[in-house]
């Protein structure tokens, strides 16, 4: 009798293991959150990378990837905390621009992370601050009025020749005592 139920057991004991060893495979799609989950620890996809199984960012065509997650996640992984909204617009225009993988917009990070940058140069930093500031700057000049959207425009493109607040402002200002429209 005991002949029969050890191997009775053991059938049982791999018959119940069996599909947990087989739903539970180790494979790079789980490495690129490209496959479900097996745990319910990752959402398919969250990493940036299509939900198509690929097992390797060799296998992934650029195109499929989703650009703001896959560049926030390496720069979180990186720099250790989530990027700000400058640092975030200005990683993802490089790795749409310049950096045609994903091991090269890392290996980038990585060196300015080891140069102490955490990103967009000062100039281009400098260049949104003014953009975020061009309607308080016009305000200030224009009696509190808003700018019209042909006036914002222009302004914007004065940044070039005017790099900072106090020349777009001395523009401005010599633009309004010259009636000068836009």
């Amino acid at each position: 009798m005991t002949q029969r139920i050890i191997p009775l057991l053991i059938f049982i004991t791999v018959a119940a293991w069996l599909p947990h060893a087989v739903l539970a495979h180790r494979s790079g799609c789980h490495t690129l959150h490209t496959c479900p989950s097996d745990s319910n620890t990752y959402v398919c996809g969250d990493l940036g990378y299509p939900c198509d199984g690929s097992t390797s960012i060799n296998d992934v065509s650029l195109s499929a990837i989703h650009v703001p997650l896959l560049v926030e996640k390496a720069f979180t992984d990186t720099f250790g905390r989530k990027p700000s909204e400058s640092e975030s617009a200005y990683w993802k225009k490089r790795f749409r621009a310049e950096k045609d993988s994903v091991h090269k917009i890392r290996r980038t990070m990585a060196w300015h992370r080891m140069n102490g940058s955490f990103g967009p140069p000062k100039a281009e930093s400098a260049k949104a601050d003014l953009v975020a500031n061009m309607n308080a700057m016009f305000r200030s000049v224009y009696d509190g009025r808003d700018p019209l959207l042909s006036e914002h425009q222009y302004w914007i493109s004065r940044i070039q020749d005017k790099p900072s607040e106090p020349a777009l402002i001395g523009a401005m200002t010599y633009h309004k005592h010259h009636g000068i429209q836009h």
